[in-house]
């Protein structure tokens, strides 16, 4: 109800499947209402990144962590394997509602088979245009975030068959390794910056170097100018949506879509 995918997106998703070994594929995910506000501008990089760049580099190890609610393929006969775990799914003595497409995605990772992404596979879906609206969407992910991970590091990753294990293991230490940093980097950019206001400027640069590093892949993916609004995404994300995950964190069994 609050998507459009494009006329080629099922055959590409079901192409994959000739594989035996592929248990799910994940599609690619834009923003459909791109042009309603610099929220879902912002957003709309950011996806292209996550999409483009993220998942089609766990894809080279067959490794996807999350399969996109908005678009996944899954092999049924796998599915039907899992189907009980997943809907009876509990965290903390709370049953799971919310992050679904993740929870399906370790289970089927658990089975030791493959998760891909498919690029040629494009759904546009509609995302937050509000600040408040977006912080509702950060704290679910953000809380079943926390939730697969453990599942993933405990024990998804043991299942998974050697020649992935390791570069799964890796890629998820670095990955969460952003986490204190980001908290690290915060604590310093304020303690530094009561000392020698010019340290503000600094950090500033740093921030925006960072995110041209990104820009530069998504200009060579996209071609378009909108890699503008990334590098306003980096500033936004520091200073306004930092205080989300630690949130989420202490509110684990929250488990409300918050959409009301």
């Amino acid at each position: 109800s609050d998507s459009v995918i494009e006329p080629q997106t099922l055959l590409e998703l079901a192409g994959p499947f000739r594989d035996p070994k592929i248990g799910a594929v994940a599609g690619k995910v834009a923003a459909y209402n791109r042009y309603k506000g610099i929220i879902p501008r912002m957003l709309h990089v950011r996806f292209i990144l996550s999409f483009d760049m993220l998942r089609a580099v766990q894809s080279t190890y067959n490794t996807v962590y999350c399969c996109p609610g908005a678009l996944s393929a899954y092999r049924l006969s796998v599915v039907h394997k899992v189907l009980q775990r997943w809907r009876h799914q509990t965290f903390l003595g709370v049953a799971c509602t919310i992050g679904e497409d993740r929870a399906l995605t370790n289970l089927i990772l658990e089975q030791g088979l493959y998760t891909i992404y498919q690029r040629k596979a494009v759904v546009h879906t509609i995302v937050p245009e509000t600040y408040t609206q977006l912080i509702k969407m950060y704290l679910r992910w953000d809380r079943s975030y926390v939730r697969e991970e453990w599942k993933l590091l405990t024990k998804v990753l043991w299942q998974r068959p050697w020649s992935t294990r390791w570069i799964s293991i890796i890629d998820v230490f670095f990955t969460n390794l952003r986490y204190p940093m980001i908290y690290i980097c915060i604590g310093l950019f304020v303690t530094l910056a009561l000392l020698d206001p010019i340290i503000i400027l600094r950090m500033m640069a740093a921030i925006g170097l960072m995110a041209m590093f990104y820009m530069l892949f998504y200009l060579r993916s996209e071609k378009s100018m909108d890699f503008i609004y990334g590098i306003v995404y980096a500033y936004f994300s520091f200073f306004a949506l930092s205080w989300i995950f630690p949130y989420a964190v202490l509110t684990l069994r929250n488990r409300s879509w918050l959409t009301r």
